[in-house]
């Protein structure tokens, strides 16, 4: 006789029961909310005939369909596919290895606009039917960086090819990586016999590669010698003298990996220089060739000598300027000016600095200028001779790189849309937030924050209008917290705050800010181009302990935020 159970058994099994589904229900939701809430676009399709049955925010937020002009219809009848080659690549590869990792995709969006997506997807069966999960990672704004940044690269490449000025890169050991036209002609060297060349086997003589190493040595050591004059050889082992400025080049780590730089044969001004002590005339003849506008003043001031290369540069000329102050000198710079002109009169020896010169039509132009002496028999100066070199554009050039990268920085690091800093900001500003609560036993908080129900915005007012939300609510929290503390968007609606230095006893200290934060917004409107929304938010809340890590600190205050939720939101919770 088969036994029955007891009814004590039977209560067991249905708990059992009740707890394995109410798990399942756990996993489910888990799920949906991963699904629905990632920023990626997400997308499940039929295999027999591709036909989307389900697709997530993030797919609308970037295709701009709504899911109602998605499901039932494939990728070929919405015309997704820019390039249907891609498609091509995608079902094929699904047929040999069943899934697609980092395929670079471009797709069309509704009303024509294009995206660069990363496409991942994957086979998988549901009720015993084949159908693929695909996620699309949107780079459109990675791609245009990087195109921008190459863009950029080449109009230096382009400048560097141009430019009358020798451009040569050394690596570590002082062999040549990079020589551009001009230093073939400076040196005679052809670029294929240059590279790869150590610097002494190409321009040093005997007598000046120890001084020269010395001067490498001291640029990569950041002791200075930015600058110099050195004597080099030509090919053809001519004897020249070249004006050099060196920069030390570092990759992104700051760590020295060689040394650029600028050369310029100044033999043709070292010689006029010489010249200028045995005959004014001589001088004025060699001067007149000279690439580099000259001036001649007397010890008054007076111009008495402007060559051709000074004339066409700066728009005067000499019957203008004979016996006159030459009215170039921007008001910013006639006091450094003064001083040097002063320091040349004193030492009588050669001066140099960097400046800024007006031209007739009142254009400025950046300049390195060199100043000299003439002294008459008696040793007195009678005449000084000023030298100028256009640097304008290799200003222009460091600037607008500088810019760029500044600029790309910036998007890498902050999210387009709220102008906070992005996930992987947040991230490295919590992870360098705990190393300094860890070395000074410091109290650090940490909160994430969900707005709640923010797809009922989207769904009511429109993404446009949910867009504003999250820009107006991220100036709120600005507002609302202390200049050091730091808000950053982690994904989606939800937020990451880093409350550091918080005093000892934080408890009540620490819920106030958060309460703060919740109540302000809560009592605040967003102004929405849909117009004025009320929000509330759900904040989870945790502080350091001990040295746990910043992706443990994260998860308990994740577990808080799913309590705050469950609990009814518009309020805090703290992690366990």
């Amino acid at each position: 006789m088969i036994q029955k159970p007891t009814y004590e058994e039977l209560e067991k099994k249905i708990q059992k029961l009740e707890q394995s589904d109410k798990k399942a229900r756990e996993n489910e939701e888990r799920y949906k909310l991963a699904f629905q809430t990632s920023p990626d676009a997400i997308n499940i399709s039929r295999a027999s005939d591709g036909m989307f049955i389900n697709v997530n925010h993030g797919f609308t937020k970037i295709m701009g369909y709504k899911q109602d002009d998605v499901i039932g219809k494939t990728s070929l009848s919405l015309n997704m596919w820019a390039n249907p080659e891609d498609r091509n690549r995608l079902i094929n590869s699904l047929a040999k290895t069943g899934y697609v990792d980092n395929m670079e995709a471009r797709f069309i969006c509704k009303g024509g606009r294009i995206v660069v997506g990363l496409l991942s997807a994957h086979l998988m069966q549901i009720n015993g039917e084949d159908f693929i999960l695909s996620i699309i990672r949107n780079i459109t704004q990675f791609k245009n960086a990087q195109e921008a940044l190459q863009k950029s690269e080449q109009q230096l490449s382009t400048h560097l090819l141009n430019t009358p000025i020798g451009a040569i890169s050394w690596d570590l050991n002082f062999k040549t990586i990079e020589w551009n036209p001009a230093a073939e002609d400076i040196f005679g060297y052809s670029k294929a016999e240059a590279m790869g060349k150590h610097v002494t086997e190409l321009i040093l003589s005997e007598d000046s590669k120890e001084i020269v190493e010395d001067i490498f040595q001291d640029i990569l050591s950041e002791k200075g010698g930015t600058h110099s004059i050195n004597e080099n050889i030509t090919k053809k082992g001519r004897r020249i003298i070249c004006d050099w400025y060196n920069t030390v080049l570092q990759d992104a780590d700051g760590k020295n990996i060689g040394m650029a730089s600028l050369v310029n044969d100044i033999s043709a001004r070292k010689q006029t220089e010489e010249a200028l002590k045995e005959s004014e005339e001589g001088l004025k003849t060699i001067l007149s060739a000279t690439p580099d506008p000259i001036a001649i003043y007397n010890n008054q001031g007076g111009t008495e000598y402007l060559n051709p290369a000074f004339i066409k540069l700066f728009g005067w000329s000499l019957d203008e300027l004979e016996g006159k102050r030459i009215p170039f000198v921007p008001d910013d710079q006639k006091k450094i000016t003064s001083e040097k002109v002063k320091e040349l009169l004193s030492s009588g020896k050669k001066v140099q600095f960097e400046s800024k010169r007006l031209t007739k039509k009142g254009r400025s132009i950046d300049v390195i200028i060199s100043s000299s002496c003439i002294k008459d028999i008696n040793g007195k100066i009678s005449k000084l001779v000023v030298i100028l070199k256009d640097i304008t554009e290799q200003k222009q050039i460091r600037n607008e790189l500088r810019l760029l990268n500044i600029k790309l920085e910036h998007k890498a690091t902050h999210d387009s849309l709220t102008g906070a800093p992005n996930r992987g900001a947040i991230l490295d500003r919590l992870r360098n937030e705990l190393l300094r609560a860890k070395r000074g036993n410091l109290k650090l908080s940490i909160g994430i924050c969900d707005i709640d129900h923010f797809k009922h915005v989207n769904d009511k007012y429109g993404h446009q209008a949910g867009d504003d939300v999250l820009f107006n609510f991220v100036k709120i929290i600005q507002k609302t917290l202390r200049p050091y503390d730091m808000v950053g968007r982690y994904g989606g609606e939800e937020f990451l705050l880093v409350i550091p230095d918080l005093p000892d006893s934080i408890g009540m200290v620490e819920e106030k800010i958060y309460e703060r934060v919740r109540a302000i917004t809560a009592d605040q409107k967003m102004v929405t181009r849909a117009g004025k929304i009320s929000i509330t938010i759900s904040i989870g809340i945790t502080s350091r302990r001990g040295d746990e890590t910043a992706d443990a600190m994260i998860a308990r205050a994740d577990a808080a935020l799913y309590r705050a939720k469950e609990n009814g939101r518009n309020q805090l919770a703290f992690a366990d």
